[in-house]
C-alpha cells in the first residue's frame, strides 16, 4: 500500500441463511474490518443518507457519522481478537441490521 491511499469497501449483514457454524446472528458481516494490532490507525466515517453512529464497545470507540461531514477516530489494538459493534444510533428501519466487525492480526499478516 502507498503511504497515503485510501482503502474503501462495503460490508453487509450475514443472513441467518448464510451463516457458517459458530457465526453470530445479526452480527456477523461478509466483509471485517481488519486492523493491525499494535499500530496506531485512524479510520475516516461518513455518511451517504442519515446520521449513523459507529460503536464498538470492546474497543472502546464510538464515531458518529453525518452525511457530507467527514470524522475520524483513532484506534490502537494491543490484542489479537475478533472485536463486534453496531450502529448506536436509531437511523431508521434497517437500524439492527448495520453490525460492524474490527478483527486484529500481526503486522506481518496485515501487510500480506
Amino acid at each position: 500500500m502507498i503511504q497515503g491511499e485510501f482503502i474503501e469497501f462495503d460490508s453487509y449483514i450475514v443472513p441467518d441463511s448464510d451463516l457458517e457454524d459458530g457465526g453470530l446472528r445479526m452480527l456477523e458481516v461478509d466483509n471485517r474490518v481488519m486492523l493491525p494490532e499494535l499500530t496506531h490507525t485512524r479510520l475516516v466515517a461518513t455518511s451517504g443518507d442519515v446520521i449513523h453512529s459507529l460503536a464498538c464497545p470492546a474497543l472502546g470507540i464510538k464515531c458518529d457519522a453525518y452525511p457530507g461531514r467527514l470524522n475520524q477516530l483513532s484506534i490502537f489494538v494491543n490484542r489479537p481478537g475478533v472485536f463486534y459493534g453496531q450502529c448506536s444510533e436509531i437511523c431508521g428501519i434497517l437500524h439492527s441490521s448495520m453490525p460492524l466487525v474490527f478483527q486484529s492480526t500481526d503486522l506481518p499478516t496485515f501487510l500480506n
